[in-house]
């Protein structure tokens, strides 16, 4: 059996998939209230129906629970190594350390993207529900729902190697609602383009909405660099980590 498997066997008995669920069922419902309780207001926009949506969907999802549940997802993927000696028994075996923290970012990141297409999918579905009559631009939305996902990444990657150093899942989960919510100071000073728990509902936004100032090749390269970046420090910090054995 490999490191993934054992990963994921962690997981099922953990029941994390309830979060895949709600995470994107709490946005969803959200926007959609706010979206039908301002509908005397949006109704006299020329904007695409669909996109007045998604920009009420994508503020309380993309700003706030989408990076909070990267977050939590850490925090499962090393509960159970922390509560049960579990990295004594990782350790053992005949692998090496980094590819322990590379099969659990691999599950980390493959979480996230199901999160967002369970979010996608809830958006049509509740549009729909509503009746709402304007074309529907599936090309963007998909594009959006994978900018989303990459802006993830060095987020995600921070939070995993938080979540190997720290027993405390308490002070994880608290540090990263923290970061979570400074991201609405980031963009009352006009930070938020730099801003790394902005990234993911800026990379969601609607050509409606003030999206990235940059261009998209910009935006890949920071990303990319800051997330090979963390990811050597992450197995660099694996290798060294004693605490949590």
């Amino acid at each position: 059996m490999d490191l993934f498997q054992i990963e994921l066997m962690k997981l099922k008995r953990q029941k994390i998939w309830i979060l895949v669920l709600i995470g994107p069922i709490m946005g969803t419902f959200l926007g959609s209230f706010n979206y039908t309780s301002s509908l005397d207001i949006l109704s006299k926009s020329d904007t695409n129906e669909w996109y007045q949506l998604w920009n009420q969907v994508t503020f309380f999802y993309g700003l706030f629970l989408f990076p909070i549940l990267s977050g939590i997802y850490a925090i499962f993927l090393c509960r159970t190594d922390h509560l049960t000696g579990g990295w004594k028994q990782l350790f053992s075996l005949p692998v090496k350390r980094e590819k322990v923290f590379s099969s659990k970012l691999f599950l980390l990141v493959l979480l996230l993207l199901i999160t967002q297409m369970t979010q996608f999918l809830l958006f049509i579905v509740v549009g729909n529900l509503l009746g709402l009559q304007d074309n529907l631009n599936l090309t963007f939305f998909l594009k959006a729902v994978i900018n989303g996902w990459i802006a993830i990444f060095p987020i995600a990657i921070f939070q995993l190697m938080l979540a190997i150093k720290t027993k405390s899942f308490m002070f994880s989960l608290s540090l990263n609602v923290l970061f979570t919510f400074l991201s609405l100071v980031m963009m009352v000073v006009g930070l938020e383009q730099y801003y790394l728990w902005t990234l993911p509902s800026i990379a969601m936004a609607s050509p409606t909405e003030t999206g990235l100032s940059h261009s998209l090749s910009y935006f890949y390269a920071l990303v990319f660099t800051l997330s090979l970046i963390l990811y050597i420090w992450g197995k660099k910090t694996i290798n060294k980590n004693e605490e949590c054995l």
